[in-house]
């Protein structure tokens, strides 16, 4: 499936249905590893910087303070980047490192910014009552979409969200649930083959080598970011494209 064809699968978006919203997630998840998988896996490698070096200096004080503050920022800016290549690719535009580095440094106040209310508002509703809380864990899911690629802002976000996904709530949690289920395969998957690596390793007694038995697994981890945004960015098209047309019929009637 080309660029085009996934930019036209989303436009055919209305109304909203399961199957084909996961089959856009599947599409763009393949079309985008190439260019989203050394991102994804640059974003795994910085996320393990500060346990690596808590393992050779034993202190978690300042410096491994901000070694967390760091690997976090640096991942989130990974991940919107990520996502900016996965837009691009379903609206079938043209993209460039350093438009999508200036689009992403841009995004990255309002990402983080959604990010912190998101999960203050699930953990609120949590809190109220659990159903609130489930509610809202699937109505915020495009939010982010919604700050980065659109350019809202923090409110607009949230509430753009909220409208989105009212009266579709279902699909997009069987969507949410499903990308639950292959994020729980890839980290089995992960988990499985570092430990056959070691099982290959104590049997044969050959030497599998620390750099293979660890970048084997985190290959696999890095498979994670770009499936969640894919399919999180499929279920943002559906529901656009679906609001879009409601609106064209409204205001034609």
């Amino acid at each position: 499936m080309s660029s085009s064809d996934v930019s036209r699968t989303a436009e055919s978006a209305a109304p909203i249905v399961l199957g084909p919203t996961l089959e856009l997630g599947w599409q763009l998840f393949k079309r985008s590893l190439p260019r989203c998988l050394p991102l994804a896996l640059l974003a795994v490698l910085i996320g393990q910087l500060p346990a690596v070096y808590l393992l050779n200096i034993a202190d978690r004080g300042a410096v491994w303070l901000l070694l967390n503050a760091l690997a976090a920022l640096a991942g989130l800016a990974l991940w919107l980047l990520i996502m900016q290549r996965q837009y691009a690719l379903l609206q079938g535009d043209a993209s460039t490192l350093g438009r999508e580095l200036g689009q992403v440094l841009g995004a990255l106040p309002r990402a983080f910014g959604v990010l912190v209310v998101t999960v203050l508002l699930i953990a609120a509703g949590s809190l109220l009552l659990v159903a609130p809380g489930v509610y809202l864990l699937v109505a915020l899911w495009p939010a982010l979409t919604l700050a980065v690629c659109e350019g809202r802002s923090l409110r607009e976000a949230v509430d753009g969200s909220l409208q989105l996904v009212r009266g579709r709530w279902g699909v997009a949690a069987g969507v949410w649930v499903i990308t639950l289920i292959a994020v729980f395969g890839v980290v089995m998957l992960g988990m499985g083959v570092g430990l056959l690596l070691i099982e290959w390793q104590l049997v044969t007694g050959l030497p599998v080598g620390l750099l293979v038995s660890a970048l084997v697994p985190g290959l696999i981890g890095a498979l994670f970011p770009p499936l969640v945004i894919a399919f999180g960015l499929a279920l943002y098209a559906r529901l656009r494209a679906t609001a879009q047309v409601v609106s064209s019929a409204s205001n034609s009637a």
